[in-house]
């Protein structure tokens, strides 16, 4: 089946690439567009159709419809207006030229060369970089492999939400790129953190993958996958915290999902964050120390000053026992 917007682009190509080949039989041109020699035939019922205003002749596109159908070559002649592919506009190529910078560094050192072979063939210059954050790039070939081959891999995966390593063993689907980080999704069939058993569809940051490691076994049949943004999604319904911070302290947008951040003009940033995982939050704002000024629902700040407090009792008590 074929939507009349296919149809339409892909005669922009059909129209020229016959029109430099004539005598091409039905066959070949669906070989080299990879459609059927059924579908060839309705796009040359529109063709002839097509060409300059008006529809007297010679303004539309000529078929020889006899040698057509009686020995299956395609002759087509005064495609005045269409001798020659369309081409893409400035922002177009640059555009894609983009996309493939962004796809080179997610792809294996091995199609590194053919990516480069495209950019090279679309001439367009770099007025733009792309920057993604997806560690290391043996983390990344490694999970491309195993994706492939449907490899079941072993992570060990350093997660900030509980300030702790965990070593999932894992069934790897697909990665994603969103807001300029790269992501895993995959299958966790161990989580491998006691006392946290479970078999789950998972979201993990590549750059927070240390290793991969390989674990001899095959991918199991799952339900399918999650959408690469469902996590994302899921994280917009999460609590809405409010975070006013010192200028100083502003890099942490770099590096955390945000829903707002504004400037107040006295040296301080005031921040919105989505929080589904408050230890994660507790352990920021520990980690700011003073230079937090506010935090709204304040329910949020008394977590952390709970735990600063124990902390500082069982520093006591060590002093003590000293």
């Amino acid at each position: 089946m074929s939507t009349s917007f296919e149809q339409v682009a892909r005669l922009l190509l059909e129209i020229p690439y016959i029109e430099a080949h004539p005598g091409m039989t039905v066959k070949e041109v669906a070989q080299v567009f990879s459609i059927t020699p059924a579908q060839v035939k309705k796009d040359i019922n529109v063709v002839i159709f097509c060409g300059l205003p008006g529809g007297y002749p010679g303004d539309l596109i000529d078929v020889d419809l006899d040698v057509l159908d009686e020995e299956g070559s395609v002759y087509m002649t005064n495609p005045t207006t269409l001798d020659r592919p369309v081409r893409m506009t400035a922002a177009e190529a640059a555009s894609l030229r983009l996309a493939l910078d962004a796809l080179r560094s997610l792809v294996p050192a091995t199609m590194a060369a053919t990516i480069d072979a495209l950019v090279n063939k679309l001439g367009s210059p770099e007025i733009a970089s792309v920057d993604l954050k997806i560690g290391d790039d043996q983390v990344k070939d490694d999970l491309t492999l195993a994706i492939s081959q449907a490899q079941r891999v072993k992570l060990t995966y350093e997660g900030r939400a509980r300030g702790t390593t965990t070593y999932p063993v894992v069934d790897p689907v697909l990665v994603f790129v969103s807001e300029g980080v790269a992501y895993l999704t995959a299958y966790c069939v161990d989580r491998g953190t006691p006392g946290e058993p479970g078999q789950s569809w998972r979201t993990y940051r590549l750059d927070r993958i240390v290793e991969v490691s390989q674990t001899g076994q095959s991918t199991a049949r799952h339900d399918h996958h999650p959408e690469p943004d469902a996590w994302a999604k899921n994280l917009a319904k999460s609590d809405q915290v409010t975070i006013v911070v010192e200028d100083k302290a502003a890099w942490i947008v770099d590096y955390y999902p945000t829903t707002s951040v504004t400037k107040t003009g006295d040296g301080l940033t005031a921040i919105v964050l989505p929080v589904a995982e408050p230890a994660w939050f507790t352990r920021l704002l520990l980690m700011l120390g003073s230079q937090v000024h506010k935090v709204e629902p304040e329910s949020f700040a008394q977590r952390a000053r709970e735990l600063a407090q124990q902390t500082l009792e069982i520093y006591d008590q060590l002093a003590c026992e000293d």
